[in-house]
């Protein structure tokens, strides 16, 4: 510890050498680099080991692992990027990457993109001057290009997006949208509710492949069962939470006030639910008695909602697990091609929990409508 000018203290952060150490100790530098590297390959005694080692804390030193890195070609750090923590847009439990990747011995760098595909390209060249070992990548909005993932996937470097992007051939672990949207539907319609819509936001339906594929396997479900679907979009663009459910509503209102609307809808996401919902009970339209309504992502506003509402989960915790193990095989040379799906779940609450002896099928629920 030193003084500094105000007569407070700070700590003396001058790299020790491991010739320092070996001096004080009375050892030799090969001695104290097998003993704080733990190599199996030290037959110092254990008096020794702990005196070296309670000098090398004395000392306050610190391993260096840039020359660490270069000496052994890896770093044992893995880069994220994310397009930012909005609302229930991350479909990966980042805590939980973080946490099975500190076991497996790797650190973690996160970086967000706001969506911006400059930014997108300037952290994965970042990350690779930073010598990480692999890179996974979380999808925001859907690219048609990208110079620096084609770079990559060329190189072979070990490289894996969450998600999937429509023109770029990479390796990937995702959630099943498609299988998401079909199980909302076939639930809707168990439920007793025939008459169908499905509202989207206008960046989603143009720029987001999973919202897509959540839609398309909605009308997959209906066009089996011959039933009618009305699409909505929210025009007017969003960047909140708050925002978004505003907006939602608004249409919300608009919809339910049709001669010949839905009685059931789905929403792409739980935010955009809860909009419907606060414009159903506006309107005094009973949920779910005269209104089903299903969101998706299980987000907190699922549960926060007036009315809670049955969702889509997607198992982020699997979609983590499986990125870590895949990421760790690919920095290990195992070069296999990774295209994996991880079906989502229903999760049923209030908006549709309509009892098996009230389901109402269409013909005799006109009355409602």
């Amino acid at each position: 510890m030193e003084r500094n000018i105000k007569g407070g203290f700070f700590l003396n952060l001058k790299e020790v050498t491991l010739k320092e150490i070996s001096k004080r100790a009375n050892v030799s530098v090969s001695t104290v680099s097998a003993i704080l590297n733990n190599s199996p390959f030290c037959f110092a005694g254990e008096k020794t080991r702990k005196k070296v080692i309670k000098i090398a804390e004395e000392l306050g030193y610190y391993p260096n692992l840039l020359y660490r890195s270069l000496r052994n070609k890896k770093t044992n750090t893995i880069g994220l990027i994310i397009p930012h923590l909005y609302y229930s847009e991350i479909t990966i439990d980042i805590e939980l990457l973080e946490s099975i990747l500190w076991d497996n011995g790797y650190h973690l760098f996160i970086g967000y993109t706001r969506n911006d595909p400059k930014k997108e390209e300037a952290l994965i060249k970042d990350f690779l001057s930073r010598r990480v070992d692999g890179i996974i990548f979380v999808i925001g909005k859907e690219r048609n290009k990208n110079k620096e993932i084609e770079k990559i996937i060329n190189k072979n470097f070990p490289f894996i997006t969450v998600g999937r992007f429509k023109n770029l051939k990479t390796d990937f672990i995702s959630t099943d949208y498609f299988k998401g949207g079909y199980i909302a539907g076939k639930h809707l319609y168990e439920k007793g509710y025939e008459k169908l819509g499905i509202l989207f936001g206008k960046d989603e339906n143009s720029e987001d492949l999973t919202v897509k594929e959540r839609k398309n396997g909605f009308l997959n479900f209906a066009k089996e069962k011959n039933l009618e679907v009305k699409e909505y979009y929210i025009e007017k663009g969003f960047n909140n939470v708050e925002n978004l459910i505003e907006e939602s509503e608004k249409i919300g209102m608009k919809i339910l006030k049709e001669k010949n609307r839905p009685s059931g809808i789905f929403a792409s996401n739980d935010e955009i639910a809860v909009g419907i919902i606060k414009s159903a009970l506006k309107l005094g339209i009973k949920i779910p008695e005269e209104l089903g309504i299903i969101g998706f992502d299980n987000s907190l506003s699922s549960i926060l909602s007036p009315i809670p509402i049955t969702t889509i989960r997607q198992k982020k915790e699997v979609v983590a697990k499986r990125a870590v193990e895949n990421i760790i095989n690919k920095i290990g040379e195992k070069k296999e091609k990774i295209e994996e799906y991880i079906e989502p779940e229903l999760i049923e609450r209030e908006s549709t929990r309509i009892r098996p002896e009230n389901i109402i099928r269409e013909k005799s629920r006109a009355c409602l409508i």
